[in-house]
């Protein structure tokens, strides 16, 4: 059952919202072809989740055979969409412990501006861009992005500011430590000792269970406030981008994608245009020959 938010005041979405962008978003996905999916020419099969700006969940729901696993990553997309979207983000995390403030001064020299400081619209996938141990991707002589260890000392299992804002908990927890209270998006403390203070005395979740930098989650706006985030996974991550980007679009009413002025994808810090937003499909319907279905949106 969808839920209305609290925040932001003034502006927070009613339960009616939540709901609109769940069904228009789960809408795209049935028709739209799946990337991952046995036979050829399936419907995508995700979860869809709601957040308001503190990191609760307002709304989720799954198509029937959905992949377990999008739960908990659908959650993590629209959180760190909320949260990077915000104002607060650069300070909050600046403020976690050193190690952290470090990834937000390398991001300050990236852009040559705090970009988690002016309201810049983030998505799981220009997060992404800018978490890899090359930018951008496949060329090998250029330095990490801002959010990614240098290549010297990166893998999967230390890739920058994703594991790091989790690291405390991950080591608490190998050592034998209870496991935190979140439970269906109730508020824990993750980032442990040294990591991020994601609970405030509002009982928001904010980063819970941490960031993921997955394509597949757009900031939700009503003008040009953010009210929440919606983020979508199961299936590929340009499957995952179209559900959540066109799902709220078509939700229609007060609220819509992000205003173009302030999408992270007019970041070009190397005069190279590789800072995406979302990446749709280029003819992604099983039931039409529509192409390029997110321009201009």
């Amino acid at each position: 059952k969808p839920t209305a938010a609290t925040v932001p005041a003034g502006n927070a979405l009613t339960a009616a919202e939540v709901q609109s962008v769940i069904v228009q978003a789960l809408g795209v996905a049935f028709d739209a072809r799946a990337q991952i999916r046995q036979p050829l020419n399936s419907f995508a099969q995700v979860t869809a989740t709601v957040v308001d700006t503190n990191g609760n969940i307002l709304g989720l729901a799954r198509t029937p055979d959905a992949a377990i696993f999008g739960t908990d990553v659908a959650v993590q997309k629209a959180r760190t969409v909320a949260f990077f979207s915000q104002n607060t983000a650069g300070a909050t995390l600046s403020a976690a412990s050193a190690s952290i403030a470090s990834y937000v001064t390398n991001s300050t020299i990236f852009f040559g501006a705090n970009e988690f400081a002016n309201g810049t619209a983030w998505t799981p996938r220009a997060l992404g861009n800018i978490s890899r141990p090359f930018y951008p991707d496949g060329i090998d002589a250029n330095a990490n992005g801002p959010l990614s260890r240098p290549f010297a000392s990166w893998s999967v299992f230390t890739d920058g500011l994703q594991l790091d804002l989790v690291s405390g908990n991950i080591i608490a927890l190998a050592g034998g430590a209870a496991p935190g209270a979140e439970a269906c998006g109730g508020p824990q403390a993750f980032g442990g000792a040294g990591g991020l203070p994601l609970v405030g005395a509002a009982g928001q979740t904010a980063l819970a269970n941490g960031i993921q930098i997955f394509a597949g989650g757009v900031p939700i706006y009503r003008g040009a406030v953010l009210v929440g985030a919606v983020g979508v996974s199961g299936d590929g991550i340009d499957q995952d981008d179209l559900v959540s980007f066109l799902g709220l679009a078509r939700a229609g009413g007060a609220i819509s994608n992000a205003p173009m002025a302030i999408r992270a994808d007019n970041l070009n810090p190397l005069g190279d245009g590789n800072l995406r937003y979302v990446n749709c499909p280029t003819q992604p319907f099983l039931d039409s020959t529509a192409q390029n279905v997110c321009n201009g949106l």
